[in-house]
């Protein structure tokens, strides 16, 4: 072997001792870690209770409600009316009230021309009925007697109203006073008609006081 070989092999020794060296000195030591073995035992599974159900109830059945029958009206019995008696005055005041002119009931017209032929003018008479009805004030309106009275006059061509007396008496002063003064207030009337031939006209109005 010569020199040579030898002082590589020296080389080399030394060379991996240092390595060695410094290998050991870096080298930590891995501390011991203590393994724990753990074993897991089941958990006890709980115990689920069922809630007893409440039984289901059928519903009710509503019984229909009875509709009530309605009664049929009862027929009224007719009450038999009892018959008055009625005076002879009673039964003349309305016979009489039943030919009066609507609009005033308290006075119906006599007329009669000088002649004793009837007058037919009706819408002269309904003239003569309106002035005079409207110059009337009845006393005795809406109560309960009975009164008549007839006036007399006379309605010439003019229609100038003259003559005024009281035919027939009614038994009352006032009453008799206030069917005259009707027909004095009234004074004139409308010309007769031209077809009339007479002079004057002869009027008898009779004024009824009646309920």
């Amino acid at each position: 072997m010569n020199r040579f070989t030898l002082f590589s092999a020296l080389l080399h020794l030394l060379l991996f001792g240092t390595i060695a060296l410094s290998s050991k000195s870096s080298f930590k030591s891995i501390p011991k870690i203590e393994v724990y073995k753990v074993s897991l035992a089941p958990l006890p599974q709980p115990k689920i209770s069922g809630v007893p159900e409440a039984p289901i109830e059928p519903p009710a059945i509503k019984e229909p409600e009875k509709k009530e029958e309605k009664k049929p009206p009862e027929e009224k019995k007719a009450v038999p009316k009892k018959e008055t008696k009625q005076t002879k005055e009673t039964k003349q005041a309305k016979e009489t009230k039943r030919g009066l002119p609507d609009g005033l009931p308290d006075i119906r017209p006599q007329i009669y021309t000088g002649s004793g032929r009837g007058f037919t003018y009706s819408y002269y008479l309904n003239i003569l009925l309106n002035k005079i009805g409207q110059n009337w004030n009845n006393p005795y309106r809406e109560k309960d007697v009975i009164l008549k009275s007839i006036v007399y006059f006379e309605v010439d061509k003019n229609g100038v109203i003259s003559n005024i007396r009281i035919e027939e008496d009614s038994g009352d002063e006032i009453y008799n006073e206030s069917t005259l003064r009707a027909v004095a207030l009234t004074k004139k009337l409308p010309p007769l008609p031209e077809e009339f031939s007479d002079d004057y006209l002869k009027v008898h109005l009779e004024f009824l006081t009646a309920r």
